[in-house]
């Protein structure tokens, strides 16, 4: 038994830990790391190294063996907490998503040492050739590397997101028993196995591993959707008030500008003429009344023109307000407002003022009502599940600008369409023409 402990499983629970931490870093990369992260890295393995090594080995059952290895596991997911700026929720998400993948490598790895009928007699003797090291080494570099081309790099926004405890809590458990569960049963049965039956049991095992996987970062997604939608919501009903609001400021600017035009014509005589049309034209500027034949959208274009003015940004519009008349107040006022901030927000970073463009048409064409704005914008696009993604550093509680004018899309039966040429955003939304 001590040969065994220190000849075979000793050089086994060293890896096997070596493996874990690797596999939880993977995941782990993408959180924001704590300050010393080299050393806390450092540090940590090193005490789950030793841990490993003083871990005993009472019983060479696959029982014994596998729950030592899961202490092993479970002391490497800690490395999340030590070294990221994780909480427990993140900490079990990355470890129940690294197990999936632990476990899949290591069935891989059994799974071509059916190709050497020998190999596993000698594992389960304790007994481990250069052969067999090779193929450990080799099946774990193959399937970690394919995790983080994949998964990882498909899902860093969602690694650390928030989700309830008791959803992390059933995501880790569930991932760890079932994969070690499937281990010990699988293992324990395949030395009385044919090859085929083998093949495919350890198939099965990769498969059922990839498909937990898989489930995991779908309910997070789901998950984090509904959080999104929530929010949506509320803004929605937020926006009821705002718009009254918005009214309200668009109507109390129009009368002070034509009182300060009857003013300025009571006083024209003791003004310069240069310096009258000057105050006249700005005036004007910031009381033009845009007129669109739909009361919300005379309120929303009102507000943005006197928006981007400010701002320095050109805004134009060509609006046949009836088009949309279909459509109710809370929608449209959301739906345009987005859109115009959403294209203010990109013109802003434009370093030349003279290509700070915005132009925002509505028109029918053959049957349905069209939606078209334009606006440059600088750099790259960052895409997230499909969509452009918000350029703020906390994208968690942002970009939610695009969700609400995808839900008003899809009410109404229509869709649209993103195009990104020679810097160029345009955002194109096609209605069926509706009786409003």
């Amino acid at each position: 038994m001590a040969d065994l402990w220190i000849n075979g499983l000793l050089p086994i629970k060293l890896f096997r830990m070596a493996n874990a931490l690797l596999v939880i870093l993977l995941f782990a990369f993408p959180l924001s790391r704590k300050k010393h992260f080299a050393a806390r890295i450092a540090l940590w393995s090193a005490g789950c190294m030793l841990f490993a090594a003083a871990l005993p080995i009472l019983s060479e059952s696959l029982w014994c063996v596998s729950s030592v290895f899961l202490l092993e596991y479970l002391a490497a997911m800690l490395l999340t907490r030590f070294c990221f700026n994780a909480d427990w929720n993140t900490v079990l998400f990355v470890g129940a998503a690294g197990f999936s993948i632990d476990h899949t490598a290591s069935m891989l790895d059994s799974l071509v040492s059916l190709a050497n009928p020998a190999a596993l007699r000698y594992m389960t003797a304790g007994r481990f050739t250069p052969l067999i090291w090779v193929n450990y080494i080799t099946c774990r570099i193959i399937v970690y590397f394919l995790a983080d081309l994949l998964v990882v790099r498909k899902n860093r926004e969602i690694i650390g997101e928030s989700i309830s405890l008791i959803s992390s809590v059933r995501i880790a458990v569930i991932s760890l028993i079932v994969n070690l569960y499937l281990n010990l049963i699988f293992s324990g049965l395949v030395s009385d196995q044919s090859f085929w039956l083998s093949f495919f049991t350890y198939l099965m095992n990769i498969l059922i591993s990839v498909l937990l996987l898989i489930c995991q970062f779908a309910f997070v997604r789901e998950n984090r959707m509904k959080v999104r939608l929530q929010i949506s919501d509320l803004l929605r009903e937020q926006a009821r008030e705002q718009y009254r609001i918005s009214k309200e400021n668009v109507e109390a600017i129009n009368i002070k500008c034509h009182d300060l035009k009857h003013l300025l014509l009571e006083s024209k005589a003791l003004i310069a003429p240069e310096e009258y049309a000057n105050m006249m034209e700005m005036i004007d500027s910031y009381g033009a009344e845009i007129k669109t034949n739909n009361e919300v959208l005379d309120v929303v274009f009102q507000e943005k023109n006197f928006q981007c003015r400010k701002q320095g940004i050109q805004f134009t519009c060509i609006i046949d307000g009836t088009a949309v008349n279909f459509m109710e107040t809370t929608d449209l006022y959301v739906l345009f407002g987005n859109l115009i901030d959403n294209a203010i927000e990109a013109v802003q970073k434009l370093p030349q003022e003279e290509v700070r463009n915005i132009q925002v048409t509505v028109r029918r064409e053959r049957g349905f009502v069209v939606i078209t704005t334009e606006n440059g914008y600088a750099g790259t696009l960052e895409w997230t599940d499909g969509r452009p993604g918000t350029s703020k550093e906390d994208k968690q509680n942002h970009g939610f600008g695009l969700l609400s004018i995808e839900k008003i899309v899809h009410k109404y039966g229509g869709r649209y369409s993103i195009s990104t040429d020679d810097q160029i955003f345009c955002m194109s939304i096609l209605f069926p023409s509706q009786k409003g």
